[in-house]
């Protein structure tokens, strides 16, 4: 569900229960969501999560059983209207370019305004082009001339010339180089920002999603986890599954002694936490707290009567050792030291760190 209602004057695109089923299997269920116009977000989730079947629910290639889609406050999805793909005001761009081999890349960029039947504007084609870093020369030249990189920049340039009311990217850079991919990345955060045009890019690439995205859906087995900004996925996670996209990250088991608002008072390893916590915990009496390794203070002065633990991995990590820590109960956790030294070590929660969910969000991931 989406963290805050945007108001309808503001809202590019609307998802309200949308269900997806192909071949009698669900492969969307119930997912909602609003993004701003003119804002730029992402769509984060491993391979058969349903990312590429949303975009296609929102393109018009396929139809939902249930729910209701709009672009700019027109339906264009519901029970009673359907609206074909090429009346939906929409851009793609594919993991492939997918030019036209024969057309030029200015006639592969005119092709849009060609195909509706609008004035072929070919300054403001030459205009997206030199933006795109293709040379003038290289407007008459034939895809197969240039490189993947500049292929896709072409791609981008097709797929916003005529000013859709969406742009929808599906994989755009994870066909690229390690180098191209960053400088495209880069390019497509100040393009669309000055463009003004809504986009909606799915990756697998939480660094990818994380740097683009001002709200960041992640899709787990055709479930929205979480809608949200990068920081509140961060540092909010609805899931062990979203707190994993920002990297390591464990889940310990402890029981609630005390839970108001969006805080609870844990009891773990003879330490009374007092930690930030979800309002879905409801007075549960067992929780997972979410701990990454900058959550931890180890061994230094001001621990004092800290909790004990044994240090059974260390490697060294960006500049310091990222510690694999065994606590007495036989639950795993993680903190970076100055020292890599294995046995025993003493350790603390920084106040205000950590983040409480309910123990059943995470009791079935830690399973599989």
């Amino acid at each position: 569900m989406p963290s805050e209602v945007q108001t309808q004057s503001t809202i590019g695109l609307d998802i309200q229960g949308l269900s997806v089923e192909l071949g009698g299997r669900p492969i969307l269920a119930g997912v909602s969501l609003q993004q701003e116009s003119g804002s730029y977000a992402c769509l984060l989730g491993e391979s058969g999560s349903g990312k590429s079947t949303l975009l296609a629910a929102i393109a018009g290639l396929l139809r939902p059983q249930r729910g209701h889609i709009e672009i700019c406050g027109q339906a264009v999805s519901n029970d009673r209207t359907w609206l074909a793909p090429e009346k939906r005001g929409i851009g793609m761009v594919f993991q492939d370019a997918a030019l036209w081999p024969h057309l030029s890349i200015l006639e592969n960029v005119l092709y849009p305004l060609r195909a509706r039947g609008l004035p072929r504007d070919r300054n403001r084609a030459h205009a997206l082009l030199e933006r795109m870093g293709i040379p003038a020369a290289a407007a008459k030249r034939r895809p197969h001339e240039l490189s993947g990189g500049q292929q896709q920049r072409v791609a981008i340039a097709r797929a916003i010339i005529a000013m859709p009311r969406i742009v929808l990217l599906d994989e755009p850079l994870s066909a690229l180089d390690h180098g191209v991919r960053e400088n495209l990345r880069e390019f497509l955060h100040g393009l669309f920002r000055e463009e003004g045009i809504t986009a909606l890019h799915v990756t697998h690439d939480p660094g990818e999603a994380f740097y683009l995205g001002q709200r960041v859906g992640v899709l787990n087995a055709g479930h929205l986890e979480q809608w949200d900004t990068p920081e509140g996925l961060y540092q909010r996670p609805a899931s062990l599954t979203v707190a994993r996209l920002g990297g390591s990250v464990r889940g310990i088991q402890v029981p609630v002694l005390e839970h108001r608002g969006n805080s609870a008072l844990l009891l773990w390893e003879g330490q009374r936490l007092q930690v930030p916590a979800t309002s879905a915990l409801n007075g549960a009496t067992r929780a997972t707290l979410l701990l990454r390794p900058s959550d931890i203070e180890i061994d230094t002065s001001e621990i004092g009567d800290g909790a004990k633990a044994e240090a059974r991995h260390a490697h060294w990590h960006d500049g310091r050792y990222l510690l694999a820590l065994r606590s007495t109960d036989g639950q795993e956790l993680l903190a970076f030291s100055r020292d890599g030294s294995l046995g025993p070590r003493t350790w603390k929660l920084r106040p205000q760190h950590g983040w409480c969910i309910p123990q059943t969000a995470t009791k079935q991931e830690e399973l599989s």
